[in-house]
């Protein structure tokens, strides 16, 4: 904004799938999604690979440890991303990968509401630790890495192939681009 002052850049949230409608449809120019697709269509690009961790309630049992071993959430009650996130799918995953079984005992299209689930202390999640820095510095959620490995979501840019930019869009694209390469 400061070398291209005369632009406007808007910036809304939406689901993943209105985000690649949005694209497709040449009514949004840039898009950033957790878990990017490959499609023919799109220009994709990495952006952030975000770490995950256990999130929990400060009052919650795993609460106090440092690193926890993922297999402790075995059959723990757990707030979920909805079946339809691409978040929740690469959860699964994960969980699959260690033959964890948990309990989705509410289902979130948006990390907002699961924020708020688990405050109250309804269950616990796992959640990109970017997402959580204002809870965690307050007090009301704690967030806890796993030993067993470093978790991550990859995120990414997706732009519409053939779509022609302006230099301060080139610009734009540019910067998130170089972004992504520093944290590498």
């Amino acid at each position: 904004m400061v070398s291209y002052p005369d632009v406007n850049v808007h910036i809304e949230y939406f689901s993943a799938r209105r985000i690649y409608e949005l694209v497709l449809a040449g009514d949004v120019d840039i898009g950033l999604v957790a878990v990017p697709k490959r499609d023919k269509r799109l220009d994709v690009y990495d952006f952030e690979d975000e770490p995950l961790v256990l999130v929990c309630n400060p009052n919650h049992p795993l609460s106090h440890e440092s690193q926890v071993d993922i297999h402790r959430l075995q059959f723990e009650r757990f707030i979920a991303f909805e079946k339809d996130v691409p978040t929740r799918a690469w959860i699964d995953s994960i969980l699959e990968r260690y033959n964890i079984v948990v309990r989705p005992i509410m289902e979130f299209d948006n990390i907002e509401t699961i924020k708020r689930a688990v405050e109250i202390k309804s269950g616990i999640s796992i959640m990109p630790q970017t997402a959580i820095l204002q809870e965690v510095s307050s007090g009301t959620m704690k967030a806890i890495p796993f030993s067993n490995e470093n978790f991550i979501r990859p995120t990414g840019i997706i732009i519409r192939k053939g779509k022609i930019f302006g230099q301060a869009g080139r610009y734009f694209i540019e910067l998130l681009r170089k972004k992504s390469k520093k944290q590498e």
